[in-house]
């Protein structure tokens, strides 16, 4: 992977993680109510919207926290030399992905227990 190539990568990925916060604290203050586009879209937390607000306000702070953390860790990789920041970027990725399946399953047991 070249040099140019990371820089997209890493610009694409903090555009993601701009994104993937603004819609899960959308979604988690009621301002992002159910939708086929956005935010946890599963069965159980589009099944209404007290299911939705619940897996949203769960999924919050894990998705904030996975953002940020997923923010630095690139940033911190444009500073690296080249031969190391591929692997600062596979890390950060890895993250990202790991925090957002992980979000998306708390979201999901919380709008299973708010629909009692």
């Amino acid at each position: 992977m070249d040099s140019s190539t990371q820089y997209l990568i890493v610009s694409l990925s903090l555009v993601a993680d701009i994104i993937l916060y603004a819609v899960i604290a959308r979604a988690a203050t009621g301002k992002l109510g159910p939708n086929s586009w956005a935010g946890i879209r599963t069965k159980a937390t589009r099944k209404n919207d007290k299911t939705w607000l619940a897996a949203h306000v769960a999924a919050y702070p894990l998705m904030r926290d996975t953002a940020l953390a997923n923010a630095t860790l690139m940033i911190v990789s444009l500073f690296l030399p080249f031969e190391y920041r591929s692997y600062l970027v596979q890390v950060a990725i890895g993250a990202l992905l790991a925090g957002v399946i992980f979000a998306g399953y708390q979201g999901q047991k919380a709008a299973k227990a708010a629909d009692v």
